[in-house]
């Protein structure tokens, strides 16, 4: 029997793995990471408006949790609509 010089799947498998961590990193160092994060971050891009946070409860609407633009000021909060829109 011959034996093959093949590659492993292990080889295979840790290879891409070291891809995607290269991938990752290369996204943090240029900044590109840093523009989506601000993205995900807009209220506006998320569908909802700043407002206060009791008038936001007095409309029935509610808050986006986590951090976003809103949170630059104390008393403002991301305020989303809860009605599903219609089907097209």
């Amino acid at each position: 029997m011959k034996k093959g010089q093949g590659l492993t799947m292990d080889v295979i498998i840790i290879a891409a793995i070291s891809l995607v961590v290269l991938v990752v990193l290369i996204a943090i160092f240029t900044g590109r990471l840093g523009r989506f994060t601000s993205e995900i971050k807009d209220c506006a891009a998320q569908g909802g408006s700043c407002m206060a946070e009791e008038d936001c409860r007095a409309q029935s609407m509610a808050i986006l949790p986590g951090k976003t633009n809103c949170d630059e000021t104390a008393a403002s909060k991301c305020c989303i609509s809860t009605e599903s829109k219609p089907k097209e």
